[in-house]
């Protein structure tokens, strides 16, 4: 079974439209199967609001499809969305945290530093080298 990560909207977005960066491996390895990606509503939306404002409905489309089969889709209404998540990383994180701690996942890549004290969370470069990969230079 493939390792299941908790992707935030910035790596897909990163990954989208840097393909040089480790975010873009990240994808990469979703497409293959390599490993399986969650996400919530939140930030299906966020990441296809984005799309569709800079790239229009057909990139948007495209890659709805893309996160759909790649990733497992936790609603935000279903997850339990505690105080101490809402103090920990905010009222539009919270929800990417509870679905983590909910499922049992053990990783939650992002580049938000929301998430900065929270153990699950790792960079894009962070998560490569937990899997054994070589990050490519960069900050994320």
């Amino acid at each position: 079974m493939p390792t299941r990560v908790l992707l935030d909207s910035n790596g897909f977005l990163f990954g989208f439209e840097f393909r040089t960066c480790n975010s873009h491996r990240i994808l990469e390895m979703l497409s293959t199967g390599e490993i399986r990606g969650v996400v919530t509503d939140r930030i299906v939306r966020e990441v296809l609001g984005y799309l569709r404002r800079h790239y229009g409905k057909d990139v948007s489309g495209k890659f709805r499809d893309f996160v759909l089969l790649t990733c497992d889709l936790v609603l935000e209404e279903d997850a339990r969305i505690r105080p101490d998540h809402v103090a920990q990383v905010g009222a539009k994180d919270a929800g990417a945290l509870a679905a983590v701690r909910a499922l049992g996942i053990s990783r939650l890549v992002s580049t938000d530093s929301d998430f900065a004290k929270i153990p699950e969370r790792r960079t894009p470069r962070d998560f490569l080298r937990e899997l054994g990969k070589r990050p490519r230079p960069g900050d994320e």
